[in-house]
């Protein structure tokens, strides 16, 4: 079985090979299928929690205007230097984002929210398994703020197909599954895959 860091290195090394336009595409299909899905409920609930992707993650403006289009909140979130650690915040349609830390987005202005406060959480990763599995950068980030939200509350993650893989992850006790998993091809309902 391969380690947790040579899945990693693997699909960092693949999603660098995705261009731009495959990226705009993917994002595209993938906030057309939480539509068209019944996940797309759950995106009614009133907070909904998003990433602002990176260079090479799936973008999320699709989601987010739709989203905002539902007249929901959309939560993303930011850099805390005083509590030194992730925390969230409501994101407006007209935020000015700026770089935060490691140069990711977030927006200038602060509205904190907590995690038991969201209703929903659309998150990123490296690697999938359809159990539930998620392998994401190795920092632990949404594991310390889902370990705080809600235990109903579910956990969507988008990703490419080929993120998700057929061997099941090596996960750790503290790993929290996902409950869904949207690729740009399919939408894999996790708990209906899960045995365990």
């Amino acid at each position: 079985m391969r380690t947790k860091e040579e899945i990693r290195q693997e699909m960092r090394a693949k999603r660098k090979e995705i261009s731009k336009e495959e990226r705009r595409v993917a994002g595209k299909e993938i906030c057309k299928k939480l539509i068209e899905s019944e996940i797309y409920l759950l995106l009614k609930s009133w907070k909904v929690a998003i990433y602002l992707s990176t260079t090479h993650e799936i973008p999320t403006r699709y989601i987010a205007r739709s989203i905002w289009e539902s007249k929901r909140e959309v939560v993303v979130p930011y850099w805390s230097s005083t509590k030194e650690s992730y925390q969230l915040t409501l994101m407006k349609p007209t935020a000015k984002l700026i770089s935060g830390k490691m140069g990711i987005r977030e927006p200038q202005e602060r509205i904190p929210v907590t995690p038991e406060e969201v209703d929903a959480f659309i998150l990123p990763g490296l690697a999938f398994d359809a159990q539930g599995g998620r392998l994401g950068y190795g920092a632990g980030i949404y594991d310390k703020i889902l370990t705080q939200a809600r235990k109903s509350v579910p956990k969507i993650a988008i990703c490419y197909d080929w993120q998700v893989l057929e061997e099941p992850l090596p996960l750790e006790a503290h790993d929290i599954r996902m409950d869904w998993l949207v690729t740009e091809k399919r939408v894999i309902h996790c708990k209906k895959n899960n045995l365990l």
